[in-house]
């Protein structure tokens, strides 16, 4: 069969158009602006594009310090990233922060590099920065426990934060979906359920309720009330309670309980504490992660190494008796 020339020759052209980068110079304000526009157009979370806004706003304010082609986007290369990630160490900026930005600067000129405003990605030749593989505080039983008794339960204020510290304690739930839960997404049929819709990685789970947090969540639902709105929890106006509103209770319990002086309290506090929890308690990882909604088990693993009962289970078998 004869092909069509005239259908090859033009999908030839289109493809060298995409190939060839632009000869007009664009600078990294004009490219950064319209990768946020992408970002948006192909529906990524609001978190999302504010972790690139805020990551390629530090980084070009660094590439003004040293003097990088921000004019320019095409003459930026890997010199520039290195001494960009020195610039950023002699500043003394922790590991995971740097990684974070070579995260969103790799991403962004990958968007360049598609888009022709560039030849090729100078992060392409950067490593992340190697960094110890850590888990961060939890609280003990004991901590958790005097948080748990802390609200004033009299009182509409007291009920709503005993029920929200106990969905952190006892779902793991993080603080973007805590904020986006709706009343209709807790479900009291059966144990009850909390169904999360808006997660981090967009795929929603359904986590089982436990009898405590059952009962409390049932009693502040109907001091909660009819509304004009479903959020799940709210401020003393009938507003939707704001993550930062969340973060500043919480840490005011932690220096009513004196826990604070002890562990940082906070809404990841509470999630790292249920993962050690049910590492301690023998749940299997597998499972672990579909309550979580961890994407990847890596972080899991971490608890398993440091908490985990198999080993002291373990490393007294085949010694009985010697």
């Amino acid at each position: 069969m004869r092909r069509r020339k005239g259908v090859t020759n033009q999908l030839a052209q289109q493809l060298d158009t995409i190939s060839k980068p632009s000869k007009k110079k664009i600078n990294y304000h004009e490219a950064a602006t319209e990768f946020l526009k992408h970002c948006r157009i192909k529906g990524l979370s609001s978190e999302t594009i504010k972790f690139y806004q805020k990551e390629l706003k530090q980084t070009v304010r660094a590439f003004v310090e040293i003097d990088a082609p921000i004019i320019d986007v095409r003459k930026l290369n890997t010199s520039h990233i290195e001494k960009f990630i020195e610039y950023l160490q002699d500043l003394g900026r922790a590991v995971n922060t740097i990684n974070a930005r070579l995260r969103a600067g790799r991403t962004f000129f990958n968007f360049c590099l598609r888009k022709g405003y560039i030849n090729a990605n100078p992060y392409d030749d950067v490593q992340q920065l190697r960094k110890r593989h850590e888990v961060g505080a939890t609280f003990t039983k004991r901590q958790l426990k005097r948080l748990l008794d802390a609200p004033d339960t009299t009182s509409f204020i007291g009920l709503r934060d005993l029920a929200v510290m106990l969905t952190l304690a006892h779902t793991g739930i993080r603080l973007t979906e805590l904020t986006s839960l709706r009343v209709q997404d807790v479900s009291f049929e059966g144990k009850g359920e909390i169904n999360v819709q808006r997660a981090k990685n967009r795929y929603g789970r359904r986590i089982p309720l436990t009898a405590r947090l059952r009962t409390v969540l049932r009693a502040y639902i109907e001091e909660r009330g009819v509304l004009d709105h479903d959020s799940l929890f709210i401020n003393v106006e009938n507003h939707s309670l704001s993550g930062r509103s969340i973060q500043d209770r919480l840490r005011q319990y932690g220096v009513v309980t004196g826990v604070g002086k002890e562990v940082k309290v906070s809404p990841h506090a509470f999630r790292r504490t249920f993962c050690r929890l049910k590492v301690e308690a023998g749940t299997n990882i597998f499972v672990l992660q579909r309550l979580t909604g961890h994407q990847s088990l890596e972080i899991l693993r971490r608890y398993v190494e440091i908490y985990s009962k198999d080993l002291e289970a373990a490393i007294e078998k085949g010694f009985e008796g010697l």
